[in-house]
């Protein structure tokens, strides 16, 4: 197939990229090239940016146009509109984040309740502007369909995790494990739904390639959620360590001068879930197995992990 990836060297993008090149696609990566310029010398390119897309994407025909990248609906209109005449399929990559009611809501659907697109809501930094932005982007991309007859599907991940993740939030427990010595909030704390990075990669490929995705919305997450405890346990037999592991209060935290911890929510429901069973009916999907990807992820850290609490404040709520 000819592709289409619009970013494709920073995370979630560069495991895709991978992945299609593996499966002997011909990848176009459009980008400004100045996050890994280095990577995929075998792929074409076309610099440029997306706030003003050149003419050179709509040149051509894509069979598939993943966008990795946008974040609001100027981007799906300003990219879209580039390459929709010439378009087999736009994947855009948007996120769980766009559902309205998730605390304590546990597998939340594809037809889940999703943020309205308001002021308020888009306000700038309201807890609801991401998913908003996300939610008004996705309506870009119905509206653009309609207007072209351009096919599409929209890909909602939880939070991604996996090798070249540069936020370190679910790296950091695997560091502490590593390190002997493990501070996590007591409960109520709840790990969010992950999904992990090239399964990610793989829904995004399934989602382009499944002649009965047209038109279709996923959810993309692992489908068995994991706690802190799984990845404190499975780090430790991961990295043959038997770590210290203490819980404190969010309060101590807060007086440590911890606002946030990793991948933990500080409140109850904070481990809301959404169903993946769309993505496994539909388009075959098996999660790559927990175990594995712990390790793999352990694997990747070979620099060094932001820590999360300082050192300091660590020895004082370990003693």
């Amino acid at each position: 197939m000819r592709v289409l990836v619009a970013g494709g060297t920073k995370f979630v993008g560069r495991h895709l990229v991978e992945l299609l090149l593996a499966d002997g696609h011909e990848v176009t990566l459009f980008n400004r090239g100045l996050t890994n310029p280095g990577l995929f010398p075998e792929a074409a390119r076309i610099a440029g940016d997306r706030a003003d897309p050149p003419a050179a994407l709509g040149a051509r025909d894509w069979d598939w146009v993943f966008d990795v990248s946008g974040q609001t609906p100027d981007d799906v209109r300003r990219l879209g509109g580039r390459v929709a005449a010439r378009t087999g399929r736009y994947v855009f990559v948007s996120t769980a984040s766009v559902y309205r009611d998730r605390a304590g809501n546990p597998g939340i659907d594809e037809d889940g309740e999703l943020w309205p697109v308001t002021p308020e809501s888009l306000a700038e930094g309201s807890p609801s502007a991401y998913g908003a932005r996300k939610t008004a982007s996705e309506a870009a991309v119905r509206s653009l369909a309609v207007e072209t007859g351009m096919a599409w599907a929209v890909v909602r991940p939880v939070l991604v995790y996996g090798p070249w993740d540069a936020t370190d939030r679910c790296h950091y427990w695997l560091h502490r494990v590593r390190a002997g010595a493990v501070v996590a909030p007591e409960p109520p704390a709840g790990f969010r739904h992950t999904v992990y990075v090239k399964d990610l990669a793989r829904i995004l490929a399934g989602a382009a390639r499944a002649r009965g995705a047209a038109g279709r919305v996923y959810n993309a997450a692992s489908t068995r959620h994991h706690t802190l405890e799984d990845w404190i346990e499975t780090g430790a037999a991961v990295c043959g360590a038997r770590p210290v592991v203490r819980r404190v209060s969010w309060d101590a935290l807060r007086q440590a001068g911890v606002a946030g911890l990793g991948n933990v929510g500080v409140h109850p429901g904070a481990d809301w879930t959404v169903s993946s069973e769309r993505i496994q009916r539909e388009l075959g999907f098996i999660s790559t197995p927990f175990a594995q990807t712990v390790a793999e992820c352990y694997a990747s850290m070979t620099g060094p992990v932001r820590e999360a609490i300082p050192l300091e404040a660590l020895e004082r709520l370990l003693s």
